[in-house]
């Protein structure tokens, strides 16, 4: 694993920084652990490279996000019985139905916008700072201020603002069950590791972003901040993985192609009967067609979307926040057990 080199970040090396030693990780990065960073170095960096944040997600219009609501299977078909209902001059249907649909998308982006309101309002309390040694003397900034190169102080309590090659610490050691799965903190050291393919499980001289440290204290070196980080890594293949619907939503779908295939059938059903009695085709058309609307069950995406708006004002009052409805169904929706064998008789 090679460092890139930036318009100001770290020269080029093919040892990946836990393979270097303190001294050889601070020369690469152009900064005496002693005294830090300068002010305007700094500066310069955090011009060049911007701050030490996740990639937050794009919000998309609301235009799109009204459509969205409009993408599971009963709001087509409560959509398409409108129009069907406005051709054949079933005026009070038509607008009934396109009322519901429109119901129904309101009641969906609000509870998505109420959920991010919730969210951005978290982040703006949730503000991380970070001990830093700059010009010789220690300070106290936004984490977000954090540039390759800064040498930042940690001790028990705090959270690693980035990710860090360590060279001073202290019985030190770190929960990193975020990333790596171990129930217990790992111990930190300054020693050198191999040149080789580790996971930041065994990066055991590395700390990184977001990680608590639970017990003593230690020094760091900047290595990477915001995407660059391991934590951003996982941010970026997050981002990248096609998002899948809910148990409810699929259910849902399924439920909606089974009535409209009922529906379908029905209708065909009695246009043939009727023919069979020489009754007129307008008049069959106009009674299949109605007897095909009200099978469907104009209600049940607004009964859905009040049941699970509920639950989600259930879960805010447990401190828990809901970005999109389906997932408040999903919470709770059991896993599929694995059958077991049954015990050999004897």
């Amino acid at each position: 694993m090679a460092e890139q080199a930036g318009p100001s970040g770290p020269q080029e090396s093919p040892d990946p920084w836990y393979a270097r030693p303190p001294h050889e990780v601070a020369s690469s990065l152009g900064v005496d652990p002693a005294t830090g960073l300068s002010a305007a170095r700094a500066a310069e960096l955090l011009a060049a490279n911007g701050p030490n944040a996740l990639p937050e997600e794009k919000s998309r219009p609301d235009w799109l996000r009204f459509l969205d609501q409009y993408c599971s299977y009963m709001q087509i078909i409560l959509l398409a019985a409108a129009v069907v209902s406005l051709a054949i001059k079933e005026w009070t249907t038509g607008i009934l139905l396109i009322v519901l649909t429109l119901l129904n998308a309101v009641v969906g982006l609000r509870q998505e916008g109420k959920a991010e309101s919730a969210m951005n309002a978290l982040r703006s309390m949730m503000k991380a700072t970070a001990r830093v040694r700059r010009d010789g003397t220690e300070a106290q900034i936004p984490a977000e201020q954090l540039v390759v190169g800064d040498v930042v102080l940690v001790r028990a309590g705090d959270e690693v603002p980035a990710d860090g090659r360590i060279v001073e610490a202290s019985a030190l050691q770190i929960d990193e069950s975020a990333l790596t799965g171990e129930s217990v903190p790992a111990a930190k050291d300054t020693g050198t590791l191999p040149a080789g393919a580790l996971g930041p499980g065994d990066q055991t001289n590395m700390a990184f972003m977001d990680t608590p440290v639970t017990h003593g204290s230690g020094l760091l070196v900047i290595t990477a901040t915001g995407s660059g980080t391991e934590l951003g890594k996982i941010s970026g293949m997050l981002s990248a993985t096609e998002k899948e619907q809910s148990p409810l939503t699929r259910e849902l779908n399924t439920l909606t192609l089974w009535i409209a295939a009922a529906a379908g059938l029905t209708m065909v059903v009695m246009f043939a009967l009727g023919r069979s009695r020489d009754q007129a085709w307008d008049a069959l058309f106009v009674s299949a067609v109605s007897l095909a609307i009200a099978a469907i069950p104009e209600a049940l995406p607004t009964v859905s979307q009040v049941i699970l708006s509920v639950g989600s004002l259930n879960l805010a009052k447990r401190h828990a926040i809901v970005k999109e409805l389906p997932s408040v169904e999903t919470l709770g929706f059991p896993r599929p057990s694995t059958p077991t064998r049954p015990a050999p008789s004897r």
